[in-house]
Formats: structure tokens, C-alpha cells, sequence
């Protein structure tokens, strides 16, 4: 429905096709980013509001068990039930009747901030490669990429080699999964297994 509202009138994207071929087109274009990878209207038309709508779509992704790419559906479930957990100053997360294991809030966390933190140094390394080029455009390519999604602002063709080694990069970074990629190199049963320490309750947060 935002991307209907936000696209309704634009002579390049929506404005031009008939109102149920709007509303077919708006659910078509808000479901593909979250793995598909198919655009039915020039995604470089959209307003800049559509597009801050797909990035986050591709960054979220699609649901856990899936082949689709992002976060995933359940993991920006767990986030956002945990913070408004922490608003209504609840101890344990409860959803619809079940309790959610504190590992599980832990998992969560560290597959977004890893994700985050890749997307993050990815868009930074092509910005850097391709100065001549603008940041939403680079911006959508790196979450595209990361989220093996396939779409683009017509931007592909123009990103150099350094910049299309990054993506080729990301790419595997995001079929395989950053927490996956993570953990590979992790080492078991080291230092300090099984040793319990102190709890830190000064630190300041927020």
C-alpha cells in the first residue's frame, strides 16, 4: 500500500497503467525485493521514498528456512519484540503464548549487526571505487547484492572492476550468510570455556 501511495501519480512508474495494473504492479514490486530479483517499472524512476522502501525490503529479506536473502523476517521479529519488551519493562520475551530463549535474542542481534556492518563496509568500499557515482544508486546495489535479490537502478554496467569484485564478494557473503561465514572461523572449546565472570552493570547504554 506505501509503495501504491507513493508511486500513484508518477508519470514514469505507475501513473501510466491502469488503476487495477497499479495496484498489481505495487504488489508485485514490494514482493519481489525480498528475493526475486524482477521489476515490472524502471526501478531508477521511483521516488526517492519507494526506494528507501525496496532498500529495506531487500534488507530484511525473506523468511527463515528460505533461499531468499536479508536479516529475515523472524530476526527483525525477535528485535523489535525484544525493544518493545525493554519499553514495557518486561523481564522475558513473550510471543503470542511462548517465551523466546535469551540465545535467540543474541542470535538475532548478531546476525543484524553483522549484516549491518557488511552492507555498511561494502557500500563505503564501492563509494570509495566509484566516486563518480551517487550514493542511493550504490547504496541500492550493495544491499541488492548482499541480499541476493538481483535488482538494480540501472547502475550495474556502470560500477568498475574493483567495485564489481566487491559485489561479486558480497554476494557470497549473503548466499552463505554472515553469521555462517562468522562462525566458520570461530574457535571451539578455547580460552576461558566454562569460566563464569563477573557481571559489568555500569555500562551505559543508550
Amino acid at each position: 500500500m506505501l509503495l501504491l501511495v507513493l508511486e500513484w501519480a508518477n508519470a514514469r512508474t505507475f501513473g501510466p497503467l491502469e488503476t487495477p495494473a497499479r495496484f498489481l504492479a505495487a504488489f508485485f514490486q514490494s514482493v519481489t525485493p525480498r528475493s526475486g530479483g524482477f521489476a515490472t517499472v524502471d526501478i531508477e524512476a521511483m521516488t526517492s521514498a519507494s526506494l528507501f522502501l525496496l532498500i529495506a525490503l531487500m534488507f530484511v529479506g525473506a523468511n527463515s528456512g528460505s533461499t531468499g536473502g536479508g536479516i529475515k523476517t523472524s530476526t527483525l521479529a525477535i528485535l523489535v519484540g525484544s525493544a518493545w519488551n525493554m519499553v514495557r519493562g518486561r523481564g522475558d520475551l513473550i510471543v503470542f503464548g511462548r517465551r523466546v530463549e535469551p540465545e535467540n535474542l543474541v542470535r538475532a542481534g548478531t546476525v543484524t549487526t553483522l549484516y549491518t556492518l557488511l552492507v555498511a563496509a561494502a557500500c563505503f568500499a564501492l563509494l570509495a571505487t566509484n566516486p563518480n557515482l551517487g550514493f542511493t544508486h550504490l547504496l541500492f546495489e550493495t544491499v541488492s547484492a548482499a541480499a541476493t535479490v538481483g535488482l538494480s537502478m540501472n547502475t550495474t554496467h556502470l560500477i568498475n572492476d574493483p567495485g564489481l569484485v566487491i559485489l561479486s564478494v558480497l554476494m557470497y557473503l549473503g548466499r552463505i550468510g554472515p553469521l555462517t561465514f562468522a562462525t566458520s572461523f570461530s574457535l571451539r572449546g578455547g580460552q576461558g570455556r566454562g569460566v563464569q565472570y563477573p557481571p559489568e552493570r555500569d555500562i551505559l547504554v543508550g
